[in-house]
């Protein structure tokens, strides 16, 4: 389990934290570039680029809240975040209560700032 100040005092992971990727994204990015032309500007340039992203992972029961690391090479979890249930289980039933790996909402970005900065 990774914690808030964890996080916070890790250079290398607030250096390549990026709250507006999604699981989805990270794949047409980092698996799929050079490929796809709808993301535009926003694409990998090298195999140094890295992004850092949160994922709500509901494969299985209770769902998490990961912090992955994304690179071309691999995708790495870094590990569980420590966040509110009741967040994580809102974000769970906005996706469905379906398994999968889904990108975070709005109001958990909003919390995840609030307790980064």
């Amino acid at each position: 389990m990774l914690t808030i100040e964890e996080i916070k005092e890790n250079q290398e992971i607030m250096d390549c934290l990026n709250l507006e990727m999604t699981p989805e994204k990270a794949v047409a990015l980092y698996l799929e570039w050079g490929s796809s032309w709808a993301h535009g500007r926003d694409f990998v340039r090298s195999n140094t680029d890295v992004s850092c992203y949160f994922t709500i992972d509901a494969w299985e029961k209770p769902a998490k809240l990961l912090l992955i690391r994304r690179s071309m090479a691999e995708g790495e979890i870094l590990g569980e975040v420590d966040a509110p249930r009741e967040l994580v289980e809102r974000e769970l039933e906005a996706w469905g209560g379906r398994r999968g790996s889904y990108g975070i909402s709005e109001l958990l970005k909003e919390w995840l700032r609030s307790q980064l900065s």
